[in-house]
C-alpha cells in the first residue's frame, strides 16, 4: 500500500511540475500597464508547455504581473524589448478570472 501511495504522489508532484507555461528565449514586445499597477508582458512568441487552463485566447502570448511588488517592479524595469525566459504560476491570479497566466520567475538572456 505503502508503494502505490508513494507512487500516486510522486506522479502527481511531477504532473504538478509541468503544468505550468513557459516562453524560452523570448522577445518581449510590449508590456500593458494598468492603473491598478497589473501589468501584461507580451511575447513574440506563444506561450508553451502547459499554460493554465484560466488563460484567455487573446493572452497565449503573455503573462501577468504586480507591478506593486518587487519582482513585478524588476520585471517593469529590466524586460521591455529584451529576451527572456519566464516560466508561469499556473494560475490567473494577477488579473483573476479567465485572463492571464501569473508570471512565477524568469530571467534575461
Amino acid at each position: 500500500m505503502k508503494k502505490y501511495i508513494v507512487a500516486l504522489l510522486t506522479m502527481l508532484t511531477v504532473s504538478n511540475a509541468y503544468s505550468i507555461g513557459h516562453v524560452s528565449k523570448a522577445k518581449v514586445t510590449q508590456i500593458r500597464v494598468d492603473g491598478n499597477g497589473r501589468v501584461m508582458v507580451y511575447f513574440n512568441k506563444p506561450i508553451e508547455g502547459t499554460p493554465a487552463t484560466c488563460v484567455h485566447n487573446a493572452y497565449k502570448n503573455a503573462l501577468g504581473v504586480d507591478a506593486g511588488t518587487e519582482g513585478g517592479k524588476a520585471v517593469l524595469t529590466k524586460a521591455s524589448g529584451s529576451l527572456v525566459t519566464a516560466y508561469g504560476l499556473g494560475v490567473c491570479g494577477i488579473y483573476g478570472g479567465n485572463t492571464i497566466e501569473t508570471w512565477n520567475y524568469g530571467h534575461i538572456l
